[in-house]
């Protein structure tokens, strides 16, 4: 049996309920997940200023979860949020939903588009697809909505702006895939996939099948050179209890 956990950065319960049915959903019956949100951190994620205060509350979760045997850890947040730097925290697989994603896309179409609620997140997406080796065959676009939209009395107008920017995609991109762009989403993939009749990838269901297959084969994070054990060091401050030299 493995053990997983998936942390949702920012604060939105409702998302991390979402998120939670979604995994439950996803992994294999031997299995074990759990679904949580850091502390403190903001209430969503929209953008590079939202992302570093939320990446320490994500890394508080795993210093905590790390010592009761954690086989591995899915960032749920489509930005990626503090992936690298959980990836020196522990020795489990630490995958974000857009590296997750685009794993799948790869294999599913030729050119797909991301689709993510708000404009402010579509340059910092660029530069993880960038990253990721994938901007030849993806692109990035908004719908026009707010992150939060996709919970409560906004949802119907959300998932209609979604629903027509992934049309524009699929009409004037020449995408074949559509990659749903943030994690609050998570509920509508199936949906999306009827109305569209094109492969939707959901972040969290990639995500949570590649950390779920990477626990299986008992592969860890190599500590070698890019994800080593940050070295011992003072924190000052609110960071104190931080400190490297505390790991």
């Amino acid at each position: 049996m493995s053990r997983l956990a998936v942390i949702n950065p920012n604060m939105s319960v409702g998302f991390t309920d979402k998120i939670r049915d979604q995994a439950q959903r996803t992994i294999y019956p031997h299995n074990q997940v759990i679904a949580l949100n850091p502390d403190f951190g903001p209430d969503s994620i929209e953008g590079y200023y939202d992302e570093a205060f939320a990446s320490v509350g994500l890394l508080s979760v795993i210093r905590t979860l790390d010592p009761t045997g954690i086989d591995g850890y899915v960032v749920a947040c489509f930005d990626d949020t503090g992936v690298d730097a959980a990836r020196c925290l522990t020795h489990a697989p630490v995958m974000g939903l857009c590296e997750g994603a685009i794993r799948f896309a790869q294999a599913l179409a030729g050119r797909y588009a991301i689709v993510t609620p708000m404009h402010v997140s579509v340059r910092p997406l660029e530069h993880l697809v960038r990253k990721y080796g994938a901007d030849r065959d993806c692109v990035v676009r908004a719908a026009g909505v707010r992150t939060l939209d996709f919970e409560g009395e906004n949802a119907a107008m959300a998932y209609d702006a979604l629903y027509q920017r992934a049309q524009k995609s699929l009409h004037d991109d020449g995408a074949e895939a559509i990659v749903l762009g943030c994690a609050g989403m998570t509920d509508i993939a199936d949906r999306l996939k009827s109305d569209l009749g094109v492969p939707v990838i959901d972040g969290v269901q990639a995500a949570i099948k590649m950390v779920e297959g990477l626990a299986e084969l008992k592969l860890a994070t190599s500590k070698h050179s890019t994800y080593g054990t940050p070295p011992a060091k003072s924190y000052h401050g609110m960071f104190d209890g931080f400190a490297p030299a505390a790991l």
